[in-house]
């Protein structure tokens, strides 16, 4: 099937208002930081008739037009080197010959159905989760005004964590999730945009939406925590022990102790927090207004924009500071669970700049 690649927004914005202008904003998160200017895209909420998903994800209208950019940008590994990942192409361009499956499943308009992409590679991952496929709810909510138990969601790849969040916030939502490698077809399928723009664009209301929705207000909230990534893989603290120390009244929380409902009540009680740079900081979505929030980053990925940004659009008081980087031994093969081998390390902080940090 030869396809052409929609890559632009305007192929959207053109056939669809917008629920979101774009936004443009300043956040000043390092002075090494490449970037401080910002630019959130358009949003909105398609509708597309007799068209294929799958499960990559990727979507394919009726007049054969492939649909990735603005609703699910595919990873770079899976548009260029197809053999290796897919093999469902041979080579990515203007137009595409996609060399599809059989459809292994077909919907009518029995249900409304709405289209909730995500790759394989990032479905267990908290930011993902919330800030790409949850924040669409409320794109349905102001373009439909109708209650979320109206929909049935298609999630294009098995997420526990995702199964996490509708079982303990929102049990009445009614979703499938799509097997690896499989093609459904939809007489109608809505598909609402991303609200992420380059990993870290975001739009701000659409996390205060997601505050003001999920979340807890706590009037005076006086917990400080430390979030503890000592049984991660990677970007672990090597003088974690020291820093414990020399905070005092401090209480450390390890997330993947807790439930989703936990993470977010302890979030939401806390008025200073300290971490290591990883996705569990996507629970400062919870915190008030002007929780002072300080990661700790590796000095060669200071480009991570993601918590910085998220910060200044939730009005948190957020200090990024660089630690030591501390290699660690890898075989040939990237560990499992590992992205990027430049993910690959710890961390050491110098305690004392942490702590000149904490008390300004």
């Amino acid at each position: 099937m030869i396809v052409k690649n929609i890559t632009n927004i305007k192929y959207f914005t053109d056939r669809f208002d917008a629920v979101d202008p774009p936004f443009t904003y300043r956040v000043d998160y390092h002075p090494t930081a490449p970037q401080t200017e910002f630019n959130s895209n358009p949003t909105f909420v398609g509708s597309f008739k007799n068209c294929l998903a799958h499960s990559l994800p990727f979507l394919i209208t009726e007049d054969q037009h492939l649909l990735t950019n603005h609703v699910w940008t595919l990873l770079d590994k899976v548009r260029n080197k197809p053999h290796k990942t897919h093999g469902l192409w041979q080579s990515w361009g203007a137009t595409i010959d996609v060399n599809l499956s059989t459809v292994s499943k077909s919907f009518t308009d029995e249900d409304v159905y709405v289209w909730l992409p995500i790759d394989e590679q990032s479905a267990e991952n908290p930011w993902h989760i919330w800030i790409d496929v949850i924040s669409k709810f409320r794109l349905l909510s102001k373009k439909y005004k109708k209650p979320l138990k109206n929909y049935v969601f298609i999630l294009s790849n098995p997420s526990n964590y995702f199964n996490r969040v509708i079982k303990e916030l929102l049990p009445d939502i009614k979703y499938y999730a799509m097997p690896k490698n499989s093609v459904w077809r939809f007489k109608e399928l809505i598909v609402p945009s991303m609200s992420n723009h380059n990993d870290g664009m975001i739009v701000p209301a659409m996390v205060q939406w997601l505050r003001e929705t999920f979340g807890t207000k706590v009037d005076d909230p006086k917990k400080k925590i430390f979030v503890s990534r000592q049984d991660a893989l990677v970007r672990k603290l090597t003088n974690a022990e020291e820093l414990f120390i020399a905070l005092k009244g401090w209480e450390v929380v390890t997330l993947s102790e807790l439930s989703i409902r936990e993470q977010m009540q302890i979030f939401s009680e806390a008025a200073e927090i300290i971490t290591t740079h990883g996705a569990g900081l996507v629970n400062l979505l919870w915190c008030q207004g002007r929780t002072k929030v300080v990661e700790i980053g590796l000095p060669d990925q200071v480009h991570k924009k993601v918590y910085p940004v998220l910060s200044y659009c939730l009005g948190l008081n957020h200090k990024l500071i660089l630690g030591k980087k501390i290699p660690i031994s890898i075989d040939k093969n990237k560990p499992a669970g590992v992205k990027r081998l430049d993910d690959y390390a710890n961390i050491e902080i110098d305690v004392k700049t942490l702590l000149d940090i904490i008390e300004q």
